[in-house]
């Protein structure tokens, strides 16, 4: 078990004292397909396992950002609608699924016939000391394949891109520039392809602001190594993952 994965555990009780957080995150981001059970779904306090550890993210998906207005990119709540599996503006309900391979971290499934979509996650996400294996890498690889859905609903295509400034042997999208105050709490998911500044977001984009937003604007019980993961993960991405160049990089000033 990382440090950090350590560090979250720590932050929520035990099932026994608060079953209803647990219930209430195996529904809402219906983590409760068959294929958890032999993942960790019956020992769900473990962060050895990979549900366990899908848990830790999805509680920092409900609780750790303060909302600030108009620095943070995007309200708690915004996030948290993305990444649940509800019907709602961001998009129509979906499932998730654990699949044993190690074909990257995770893959949305969108617009399946006679069957409801899904988003399945993949072992790198979960090995143990892994370079994908950090909860708050986890809950913006949540926000990021809940993109896709998105995408879908509003029919927009979902494929990824190489070239450009991104990194050789990777994928990656556009980094759509907005400002911090461009998008009002509870408006993420609209987008405006006709506006200035194109209001717009990529998988990929949504990802890095949430871990910007956890590194730069949590709660102050957060512990700091969340926050750093935050910053790294968030960072890489910025570096190797956008098609466009982009300069900014989390814990400098924002500059657009």
């Amino acid at each position: 078990m990382t440090l950090t994965e350590l560090a979250v555990r720590r932050l929520i009780p035990a099932p026994s004292q608060w079953p209803e957080y647990y219930s209430w995150a195996d529904d809402a981001f219906a983590i409760n397909d068959d294929s958890w059970n032999g993942a960790g779904r019956l020992d769900a306090w473990s962060s050895i396992l990979p549900y366990g550890k899908m848990i830790n993210s999805t509680y920092l998906l409900a609780y750790a950002l303060r909302d600030e207005y108009i620095p943070q990119w995007h309200a708690r709540g915004d996030y948290l609608a993305v990444a649940r599996a509800i019907d709602s503006k961001y998009h129509g309900p979906f499932y998730t699924r654990f699949l044993n391979r190690d074909s990257g971290e995770a893959a949305a499934e969108t617009g399946r016939v006679a069957a409801r979509d899904r988003t399945n996650f993949h072992c790198p996400v979960f090995h143990a000391n892994g370079p994908s294996d950090d909860p708050a890498n986890r809950a913006a690889v949540m926000v990021h394949e809940a993109w896709h859905h998105w995408q879908y609903k509003y029919d927009w295509d979902g494929s990824h891109l190489t070239g450009g400034a991104i990194a050789p042997g990777t994928d990656g999208d556009w980094y759509y520039f907005h400002g911090s105050g461009l998008f009002d709490f509870g408006t993420l998911w609209f987008a405006d392809e006709n506006s200035s500044p194109l209001k717009f977001h990529s998988p990929y984009q949504v990802g890095i602001e949430y871990n910007a937003d956890l590194a730069e604007f949590p709660f102050s019980w957060v512990p700091v190594v969340v926050r750093d993961q935050a910053r790294f993960y968030g960072n890489s991405r910025l570096a190797t993952q956008c098609r466009n160049r982009v300069f900014y990089r989390i814990g400098t000033p924002r500059p657009f």
